[in-house]
């Protein structure tokens, strides 16, 4: 698993770099009120890469098991029985992803014919975070499997604390 440990550091590296980038342009766009010219483009742009900056951060909330959940009833379940749940939700996971792949594909076909109002690319540059968070959740829900079963999610928990 050191490969995913590289997988992890890169994709919390494009993270950062989008959610940064993000912050600039909002930033612009709060300056752009009180200069006399207006980028309009900036409400756009600012959009795609809040979209683009969660497909790269859902999987590495997925990894670390960061998602929003109750945690009541797995807390009392016996280790045996909770590696099964989380096991089965990963499925669920992998199962929604795929679906989310097939749709994404179409999306994204449908996007080659529209053009972004203001920045001017294909729309489809846009649609494609869809099949591609629906290929990191594929991949991170598989590699969850089998974390759980080969004891990866207790180091980490360990590192953690």
């Amino acid at each position: 698993m050191n490969l995913m440990k590289k997988v992890d550091k890169v994709l919390g590296i494009i993270t950062m770099l989008l959610f940064s980038a993000l912050l600039f342009i909002v930033i612009i766009q709060i300056l752009s009120r009180y200069f006399p010219f207006d980028f309009i483009w900036t409400e756009e742009l600012s959009r795609y890469l809040f979209v683009y900056s969660i497909v790269t951060a859902a999987p590495l909330a997925l990894r670390k098991q960061e998602f929003i959940r109750v945690d009541l009833l797995i807390e009392n379940l016996s280790p045996r029985v909770r590696k099964i749940y989380e096991s089965v939700i990963s499925v669920m996971i992998f199962l929604f992803s795929v679906v989310l792949f097939i749709y994404g594909i179409q999306l994204v076909s449908l996007g080659a014919d529209f053009y972004a109002p203001t920045l001017g690319f294909p729309m489809s540059y846009t649609y494609a975070a869809v099949p591609l968070l629906a290929i990191l959740l594929m991949v991170y829900s598989v590699v969850s499997i089998i974390d759980q079963f080969t004891g990866e999610n207790e180091k980490r928990e360990e590192e953690q604390i």
